[in-house]
Order: C-alpha cells, then sequence, then structure tokens
C-alpha cells in the first residue's frame, strides 16, 4: 500500500466537489483511516446551494471536523483562500504528514514550504484504480471535467498514464 494513504489527512473543498461530481465523495473516507475537514472547508462546502449538496453533506457526516483556529501564518493568508490556508495549517497543527488539495498553488506550498505530502482529486482515482475500487479513471476524470470541475490536460494525461490507460 502506497504510505501516503495510511494516516490520517486534512481534505479542502475543490477535490471534494470534484468528486461528487462523479458520485465518489466518499472517495477519501474509502482510502484514508481518517479524513479531516476544517470547519472553514465545511463552511465553503455548505455556502452555496448545488446539485451536489446533498451528498457533501452525507460525507460530512462521516469525516471528522477540525475547529476554527487562530489565523494562520501571514503566508498562507497572504496566498491562498482560507479553505486552502485552513488545511495547511490543520495539517501543521495535528502534525500530520499528507493534506488533499487541487489547485496548483496550495498544492506548492504545501509540499515546498510545509513539507505536506499532497495528492489531488485525480491522484486519489488513480489510487482508487491501484486498489481494485474502480475499473477506470478516465470516465470519472471525464465526468468531472464536463460537470465543469477543471482539471489541465497534462495531470489528466499523467493520470491517464499512472493508471495505465493511455
Amino acid at each position: 500500500m502506497n504510505p501516503f494513504f495510511t494516516s490520517a489527512v486534512v481534505c479542502n473543498t475543490g477535490p471534494l466537489i470534484g468528486l461528487a461530481r462523479v458520485g465518489m465523495v466518499d472517495l477519501p473516507s474509502r482510502l484514508f483511516p481518517n479524513v479531516i475537514i476544517p470547519d472553514e472547508v465545511r463552511d465553503e462546502l455548505l455556502v452555496n446551494e448545488s446539485p451536489d449538496r446533498a451528498e457533501i453533506e452525507v460525507i460530512l457526516k462521516s469525516v471528522r471536523m477540525h475547529p476554527r483556529q487562530s489565523q494562520p501564518d501571514l503566508l498562507l493568508q497572504a496566498e491562498l483562500d482560507s479553505g486552502e490556508a485552513s488545511v495547511i495549517s490543520a495539517a501543521m497543527n495535528l502534525a500530520l504528514p499528507s493534506v488533499i488539495l487541487d489547485e496548483r498553488k496550495a498544492r506548492r506550498i504545501a509540499s515546498q514550504i510545509y513539507g505536506l505530502q499532497v495528492k489531488g482529486s485525480a491522484g486519489l482515482l488513480v489510487e482508487a484504480k491501484s486498489r481494485g475500487m474502480i475499473d477506470a479513471v478516465r470516465p470519472y476524470l471525464e465526468g468531472m471535467i464536463d460537470g465543469g470541475y477543471f482539471l489541465g490536460p497534462t495531470l489528466v494525461e499523467a493520470c491517464l498514464t499512472a493508471a495505465g490507460e493511455v
């Protein structure tokens, strides 16, 4: 098993929305022993009425919430939105090595500055295929894109290659 998936993880808004668009919002909970969602992320998920709202409300009942903390450090406040900043802050405060983030800038800051291991929604789908939870990654990636969730072509190609679907 990939060591990334052996500990708890802190998850951001975007991956949950993207996965909800293809009926896979529960994937983080299926891959990790404990999924933590900061209050800021919960608030972002519930602020808008969306077609995924019911599915997201269900998954929020099965994850551990991380209470709002004091302000994240100045770098995080200046460079990221409140959800992304709270994910990195929660991981650091809880001494967890891993986060789930899709936004490129947040991923770079989490990994290069804070030393966190980072996966995104597409990487979770690749892991799900490697574990036999899904037969193919491509239909989920295409469904996310068709549902209006942005995944860059380079990322899609890399995930399809990693999943052996090229």
